[in-house]
């Protein structure tokens, strides 16, 4: 089965758009569309991207097309791009599953039992809880924290696994250890920064392998391994090995890596083959709709420069 996993939309429905529209152009037939949590915060088009969501988890049935067509009526698009992009959603109707994240969760009255959002993310959560629809409140408050995939070999979760509900920030690989993952495959998100790391049962001084999409992120990390030093956007996850992986699939909303376009990752379960993938998108439309929305300037300057 091929799988496409994002997570990190954070109410930027530029970004989704854009991602939507490549999945449906170059990735051929799909099977799911896997969301790995916060498709709200920050943004400030978090109903927006809560009613695409739904319309591809669902159907027309809970999200109309009518709604979806107000949607993609931004006005950088002309007609023949607005009929294209209304298709690429058709397309993926019903193929998506999603679970939540911190920003989901403390939007919709659900919040970390640990861990406390910094006064920027506060006051975008805030806004966003007071803006969002109770239909998609609804919506958030109901999603699984995490999910798992048998016959693919994977699972999904916003942070780690074992704890889910604590959003432990996986920047490197000494966060986790190879008994903590439940799966062979494990897809996350959260940090906004695109990785791949390999967890063995061998006794090392830093338990996993590092595999890296984007430039210079965590090189202490890799000199320690010398395994992998260079940058890697696909690979093929060997499940003959008694390895595990964890990947972070980085953001789709508000990348952090220094590139700011949406980053994605697609899998393909039989062939065991995964790739990193990003998209350009109109930044400075979804920055502006942030400055519009009277939301901290900072979180406008990050859609831009993607750090």
């Amino acid at each position: 089965m091929k799988y496409v996993i994002l997570s990190d939309i954070h109410g930027n429905v530029d970004a989704l758009l854009a991602v939507i529209k490549e999945i449906a152009e170059k990735e051929n037939i799909i099977d799911n569309l896997l969301i790995a949590g916060d498709i709200v915060g920050y943004g400030a088009s978090p109903n927006e991207c809560c009613d695409i969501v739904r319309f591809l988890i669902y159907g027309r049935k809970k999200a109309g097309l009518e709604s979806i067509s107000k949607i993609i009526d931004q006005p950088y698009l002309d007609s023949k791009q607005k009929e294209n992009m209304l298709k690429a959603i058709i397309s993926l109707e019903k193929k998506c599953i999603a679970i939540g994240g911190n920003h989901d969760m403390e939007a919709s009255g659900e919040p970390s039992l640990t861990s406390e959002m910094n006064p920027i993310a506060k006051t975008a959560v805030d806004w966003t809880k007071g803006v969002l629809t109770k239909e998609n409140l609804k919506f958030l408050r109901h999603l699984s924290l995490r999910m798992k995939f048998s016959k693919g070999g994977f699972e999904i979760v916003h942070s780690t696994p074992s704890y889910p509900r604590g959003y432990d920030y996986v920047k490197n690989a000494g966060v986790l250890k190879y008994t903590t993952l439940w799966s062979k495959v494990t897809f996350g998100g959260h940090t906004h920064r695109p990785a791949a790391y390999i967890y063995t049962k061998e006794t090392r001084t830093v338990n996993a392998s590092v595999l890296i999409p984007a430039d210079n992120y965590d090189m202490r990390l890799m000199l320690i391994e010398k395994e992998s030093t260079n940058k890697v956007e696909s690979f093929d996850i060997d499940f003959e090995k008694e390895w595990k992986y964890y990947i972070n699939v980085g953001s789709v909303g508000q990348p952090r890596d220094g590139n700011p376009h949406a980053c994605y990752v697609v899998f393909d379960s039989a062939s065991k083959h995964l790739d990193f993938r990003r998209v350009p998108y109109n930044t400075e439309a979804a920055s502006k709709k942030i400055q519009e929305a009277a939301l901290p300037n900072e979180l406008a300057q990050r859609i831009l420069k993607g750090a």
